[in-house]
């Protein structure tokens, strides 16, 4: 069975949007265990460098459409 464009143009969106929710869900998983954690680890560091990303390619994927 063949894959049509418009099928790989909604996985492109679908993987995109859920790559963002991705980069959130990360960040605050960090900052919670930078208050909880015990191991040594910089979780404050890894949760900006993923808002950072998050914030950067919001504007982009969220332009993103659904093709009809």
């Amino acid at each position: 069975m063949a894959v049509t464009p418009r099928e790989v143009e909604r996985l492109y969106v679908q993987v995109n949007k859920f790559a963002l929710a991705s980069h959130f869900f990360w960040a605050l998983w960090a900052l919670i265990q930078n208050q909880f954690s015990t191991i040594d680890f910089d979780f404050l560091r890894y949760a900006v460098i993923r808002f950072h990303q998050y914030f950067k390619v919001k504007p982009q994927v969220s332009a993103l459409e659904m093709p009809k």
